[in-house]
């Protein structure tokens, strides 16, 4: 459809019709508001990686852990000993109330009640009193916690030094003890932990909870459970569980937003009341932003596609682009409609009837406009969904998501804007002045004064030396490139768990911020050095692991892990690497029967089994069914995996134990074995490597895509394909420039700034695109280089810096965010959009010109035989 027929449709023959159909649309997408569903959790972008489906493999088949459970970790700071005999009666009391709390009781697993130390110790007391050996005590069959609570009442001082050391060493270190995984030190921290007098600065008690348990109920659950041990334990509790990190990054979104969002609604109002100066303008303008919102999260709903983190940058690059396109129609529209009835000085029409239909009645003008308008804002709006598409190639499922739902807010805004919102500002100014309203106003950029005189700058360097212009903006980009090399990728939990809140937003009222100590409490227990999922990294074998060279192996990358840095040491200077080897060892120290097999399956003495692999299996799962089932899975009588656990140091960067662990599996890995190296901190390094992949990736078909389609574009439609490189060519210096900056401010790419590129290119090819269309469009009207130029960048500059002046500003806002990321994303936005706009009126108008000269494209330069023949050709 020509862009006259598509002008003529909205404002004339079926104006209603578009109205009537738009609001369908929409409403009908509106439908799917509420299916729209909230996770803040971190699973959803580590799902996808083989790492986390090893993580899942390990958890579904070589794990201690109650099936369809979810853990959480109740750590006690106590003021004195952790591990005296008045804290263990404490904590018993403390677990009695929390298994018959109505909030806590009903989200237990009722086949793993919750685990401290002070349980282990009252069971040793029972068993040593039915005369039990301490090599065979055993925590299950557990006796009654009413027991349990019994014999610690009865526990004498040697007593309660004796069996703390029984517990930790013999009991919590069995073969047969499969839960906490991470042993004794689940429940002792290895670093206070003293084995002389058994005693610890503190303690926990480890639960687990049923999975299918709702997130509010189980945030609720944990917490509670941390106020009755603050109230029957000497002490302080700190709770760490998915429970209680997903509701403070639920919360946490949401506070921020309460903060900022009035703040920007504000910023953006007021700014647009002054570009505007019309408040009628001003409510269309913001009816559009919200009818593009439904349109895109009721999609959302349709499409069963979760709220996350991620799409918090939804509304905002919508609200960025609504806008956008706004201003340039309604701004557009002005310049054909003036006040006085005389045309602005930017936009003189050669016609100068003023009948209904003419140029400058409200049909004519809007007609004008749209014609002048539909063609970039569809150029627009093909790029941009096409730069964030780019992200469908993402290894990261809630990025993909991201880059589908993305590309359909766009093209709601491009039919909310360059549809209805027309159509409405139609019917809205024929109704005023129909009332004797008088709703001719001046383009904002247009009247003349300091912003006239602003924009005419980048204008006379284009005239006077564009080769400089364009020099200076490469040696920039040269300088920012260098620096974009040095930008770091993270993805942490605690990225996104709120670190302190600023002391000005306590006096905010009912909108001051709740209490976040998620990530104080995860610091306390990595300084401690607990073992626990935070800490724990594993190497899991599959395959043929009956080979006899497979323990060896498996040995090999022991030993490797234990040269690390990272390798926790336990009390007794012992590294806490766990394998089968080490575990069956240590059962043969103590079972003659299985010493006489793992003895004979050792063929050269030096302590590694490395024959007859499968008849020790059988032998380790007959002296220990539970315990060897821990370590190595059998399928229908074959053995088909074994695992390694590698309790690391929680102190150390995610990236320093990725860099450690996974060489560990190397020595393990291939010739019939596949190992790989996971855990929670492998599986977060490896979604930061997903996320720069990512960038890189999205970066360059977002490139190559956006240039393809503008230089298809203009060649079709204005016969140069040089132009869509030349359009393009300050969006990637605003690219260099955006990266260069993160390095500066020490903003590293994570779930929210790794997706800048896109945003950059999507953005800053928006601005680009309009200068170059009216640059281009004054450029036919055969009024020369200099005239165009000059028309262009006064004429198109006002909106785009109001464009600009209202996002960027909103966006900026988010720098008062609670979340570091979110704060992060705000600043570099912000940035973002100023480097498109500056891209577009400074270092853009210089390249037109010297495209000009290099294409012959001005048509008052060339010959008229020349120019005639062009004008054949399109």
């Amino acid at each position: 459809m020509k862009l006259d027929r598509f002008a003529d449709v909205v404002v004339n023959e079926h104006r209603r019709k578009v109205v009537l159909i738009t609001l369908a649309v929409v409403v009908l997408l509106g439908f799917g508001l509420p299916g729209v569903t909230l996770d803040t959790t971190l699973e959803e972008f580590r799902g996808g990686t083989p790492e986390h489906a090893a993580d899942g493999y390990i958890a579904e088949n070589l794990s201690g852990q109650a099936p369809n459970s979810t853990g959480a970790f109740l750590v006690i700071r106590s003021d004195g000993n952790a591990l005296s005999k008045e804290s263990y009666r404490q904590q018993l009391r403390a677990q009695e109330r929390i298994r018959s709390d109505p909030v806590v009781g009903p989200t237990l697993v009722d086949d793993q009640q919750p685990l401290g130390i002070a349980n282990v110790v009252a069971i040793v007391k029972i068993r040593r009193e039915q005369g039990v050996d301490p090599d065979n005590i055993t925590v299950e069959p557990r006796p009654s916690l009413e027991r349990q609570q019994a014999a610690m009442a009865n526990l004498t001082e040697r007593e309660q030094s004796l069996y703390t050391g029984y517990a930790v060493t013999l009991v919590m270190g069995d073969i047969d003890h499969t839960w906490p995984p991470g042993g004794a030190f689940a429940t002792v921290p290895t670093e206070s932990y003293l084995p002389t007098d058994r005693s610890a600065e503190s303690t926990a008690i480890v639960v687990s909870h049923r999975e299918n348990v709702s997130a509010e109920e189980l945030a609720r659950a944990q917490t509670r459970m941390a106020d009755i041990v603050d109230e029957e334990v000497d002490g302080e509790a700190l709770v760490l569980g998915d429970g209680v990190i997903d509701d403070e990054l639920r919360r946490s979104s949401f506070d921020s937003l309460a903060i900022v969002g009035p703040l920007a609604f504000l910023f953006v109002l007021l700014v647009l009341l002054y570009a505007y100066r019309d408040g009628y303008d001003v409510l269309l303008g913001l009816l559009g932003v919200g009818l593009v919102l439904v349109w895109t999260f009721g999609f959302m709903g349709w499409a069963d596609v979760t709220f996350n983190q991620l799409f918090v940058a939804v509304p905002v690059l919508l609200m960025g682009l609504s806008i956008d396109y706004a201003i340039h129609v309604f701004m557009r529209y002005r310049e054909e409609r003036p006040p006085g009835g005389e045309a602005s000085s930017v936009m003189q029409v050669d016609d100068g009837a003023d009948g209904e239909g003419g140029p400058r009645s409200i049909r004519g003008a809007m007609g004008a406009a749209l014609g002048g308008l539909a063609g970039a804002l569809a150029l627009v709006t093909l790029t941009t969904a096409a730069g964030f598409s780019s992200n469908l190639v993402s290894g990261i499922q809630p990025i993909r998501q991201f880059g589908l739902v993305s590309a359909v807010g766009i093209l709601g805004a491009f039919v909310v804007f360059a549809l209805l919102i027309p159509a409405l500002k139609l019917e809205l100014d024929e109704y005023l002045e129909s009332g004797g309203a008088d709703r001719r106003q001046q383009a904002f950029g247009t009247e003349g004064g300091r912003l006239s005189t602003v924009l005419a700058v980048p204008v006379a360097g284009a005239r006077l030396s564009p080769k400089a212009v364009v020099a200076v903006a490469l040696v920039v980009t040269l300088v920012a490139a260098g620096g974009a090399a040095t930008v770091d990728t993270t993805f942490e939990q605690e990225d996104l768990l709120v670190e302190e809140t600023p002391d000005w937003m306590e006096g905010l009222g009912p909108l001051a911020p709740g209490n976040y100590t998620a990530q104080e409490n995860i610091a306390f227990a990595d300084n401690a050095t607990y073992i626990y999922d935070g800490t724990t990294t594993q190497i899991l074998v599959r395959g043929d692991v009956t080979r006899d060279d497979t323990l060896k192996r498996v040995q090999a990358a022991s030993d490797r892990a234990n040269r690390t840095d990272v390798v926790l040491v336990l009390p007794d200077n012992t590294n806490g690497t766990q394998s089968p080897v080490r575990v069956m060892a240590n059962l043969a120290e103590d079972d003659e029967s299985f010493a006489e097999v793992f003895e004979a399956a050792d063929g050269d003495g030096d302590g590694v089994p490395d024959r007859n692999l499968e008849e020790l299996y059988d032998a380790f799962y007959e002296a220990s069914p539970d315990g060897a089932a821990n370590w190595i899975q059998r399928e229908d009588g074959e053995y088909v995996a074994l695992r390694i656990v590698v309790p690391v140091n929680g102190t150390a960067s995610e990236p320093t134990i990725t860099d450690a662990i996974r060489p560990a599996a190397e020595p393990v890995d291939g010739d019939g074995l596949d190992a790989i190296a996971t855990g929670q901190p492998i599986m977060n390094q490896a979604v930061a490597e997903d996320l720069f992949s990512t960038v890189i990736n999205s970066f360059l078909i977002t490139l190559a895509v956006v240039l393809a389609v503008l230089m298809a574009v203009y060649r079709r439609v204005e016969g140069y394909a040089s132009l869509g490189a030349v359009t393009l060519l300050p969006v990637v210096f605003a690219v260099a420039w955006i990266t260069g900056s993160m390095a500066a401010l020490g903003i590293p790419f994570n779930v929210m700034t790794g997706l800048i590129t896109s945003f950059t290119i999507g953005l800053g090819i928006d601005y680009s695109i309009h200068v170059s269309e009216r640059y281009v469009y004054e450029l036919n009207r055969e009024l020369g280089t200099e005239t165009a130029l000059e028309r262009a960048i006064i004429g198109t500059g006002g909106a785009l810096l109001g464009s600009t002046a209202t996002t960027a500003g909103g966006i900026a806002i988010l720098g008062l965010a609670l979340l570091v990321p979110l704060q992060q994303f705000g600043i570099i936005t912000a940035l973002t959009i100023l480097y498109a706009f500056i891209g577009s009126v400074v270092v853009l108008p210089s390249l037109l010109v010297l495209w000009t000269d290099w294409a012959d494209a001005d048509p008052t330069d060339v010959p008229e035989h020349v120019r005639r023949r062009e004008e054949r050709r399109r």
